[in-house]
């Protein structure tokens, strides 16, 4: 299954995306976007999802962490 990198710089805007088949490689891409990109303070967004056979993602991680 593959896994999705994706940054969205506003909320609801267009997302940027990076598709990898494992998740150790999709899990450094992840750290690394937010490591270049992740601004305390800011309305980016980074995801790292899995996308499942029917085409759904199952969300693995999220930059930053949702609310409660």
């Amino acid at each position: 299954m593959p896994y999705i990198v994706a940054i969205r710089y506003v909320p609801g805007g267009p997302r940027v995306t990076g598709e990898w088949d494992d998740e150790p490689t999709a899990d450094r891409k992840f750290r690394a976007w937010v490591g270049l990109y992740g601004v305390p303070d800011s309305t980016t967004v980074i995801t790292l999802v899995e996308q499942t056979p029917d085409g759904r993602e199952r969300l693995i991680k999220q930059w930053p962490e949702p609310s409660a």
